[in-house]
């Protein structure tokens, strides 16, 4: 989305187009965006969000899928509204999208997917009966990045990014609610055995009090070049995107107490794809150690199989979630605790950027 750029903006928009998701096929052109479609036999069609994870997939995976089976990937702006609405359908112009686990976890207690095929490996992290519906896709972390120059002392909780006194300044924050609520009750003193089901009044109430401090970005892009130019101080971050600045300016790091750990995302065959037995084999590409290490090395996003991480080079496996040493920083997303709350999460973070 780059990574995650519009992932959740996409996913409101599954509020909004609720209608869309009872009609029919000939209907849905008019629910979603673009011309792409799958036309099956010899290629498949993967919707995902464009930036460092395309390129992390079209290098680890992509070209040398379609040299070994000689199967085109076509890639598809990712939109989770309309796959939702094409799967109900039963008529999908998409074999896959890249999906978070609690949006996994959503479609498929509600039908929408196929079972994967016995040739499709199951993932180390992906959880119980979900394991036979999802491929892994990888492991993030959301994370405050900050300027060293900015502070006398490093932040070390997110109650030092509502600590305005100690940390003045201005604080970059996403017009996507992942996380956000989560940080809140962080700082209000929860602690992570006890985040879930999140408490959204107490989490409001606690945003409420920051936000005058908060600049709210559109996008992930324009968070990170808020906080490039100096124009914030800190950003709340997908790790990924915290990782390539922290590269590339030295002025730049990471906190990584209480990083918020997604253990997964996966890849869905939805009903009515159009090809597939083609994705199953893509899948079954993507299921392999030193593949999604090569992706590791080139996202910064984690591994799905713990094998990869015997494969990932050194210094970049230091900056990836899920190592022990990060985890045992973490505060670990219960997803299916979150994928029950994420129809109100939405509706209430929306609200509260609009007021």
């Amino acid at each position: 989305m780059g990574f995650l750029r519009s992932r959740r903006i996409r996913w409101t928009r599954a509020i909004a187009l609720g209608a869309c998701m009872t009609l029919g096929a000939p209907l849905l052109a008019a629910c979603g965006s673009g011309s792409d479609s799958g036309s099956g036999g010899r290629q498949v069609v993967v919707a995902d969000y464009g930036g460092v994870t395309d390129e992390g997939y079209k290098a680890a995976y992509f070209k040398g899928f379609t040299q070994q089976t000689g199967i085109k990937v076509v890639t598809a702006s990712a939109d989770m509204a309309r796959y939702i609405a094409m799967a109900k359908a039963g008529t999908s112009q998409w074999d896959t999208i890249d999906a978070d686990g609690f949006a996994v976890v959503d479609m498929t207690d509600r039908g929408l997917v196929q079972k994967l095929p016995d040739s499709v490996p199951r993932s180390d992290t992906v959880t119980g009966k979900y394991r036979d519906y999802s491929a892994g896709g990888y492991t993030q972390s959301f994370v405050l990045a900050y300027r060293k120059s900015a502070f006398k002392t490093a932040p070390t909780s997110w109650a030092d990014v509502w600590d305005t006194k100690k940390f003045p300044g201005k604080r970059g924050w996403p017009n996507y609610y992942i996380g956000t609520a989560e940080a809140a009750l962080l700082a209000d003193g929860v602690q992570g055995s006890g985040l879930y089901p999140l408490d959204f009044d107490r989490a409001f109430a606690k945003l409420d009090k920051v936000k005058s401090s908060l600049t709210i970005y559109d996008s992930y892009a324009a968070v990170t070049q808020g906080l490039q130019a100096g124009s914030v101080d800190m950003a709340l971050l997908p790790n990924g995107r915290a990782a390539v600045l922290a590269k590339d300016d030295p002025d730049i790091a990471i906190m990584w107490e209480q990083n918020i750990f997604y253990p997964w995302s996966g890849f869905t065959i939805p009903k009515g794809a159009p090809n597939a037995e083609g994705m199953a084999k893509l899948l079954t590409y993507m299921q392999d150690p030193k593949r999604q290490a090569a992706f590791a090395e080139q996202t910064y996003y984690g591994p799905t199989l713990k094998a990869a991480y015997d494969l990932i080079d050194a210094k970049v496996a230091a900056e990836l979630p899920g190592t022990p040493e990060h985890k045992a920083l973490a505060v670990t997303v219960d997803t299916l605790a979150l994928a029950a709350q994420t129809d109100e999460y939405i509706k209430r973070y929306s609200a509260w950027v609009a007021k």
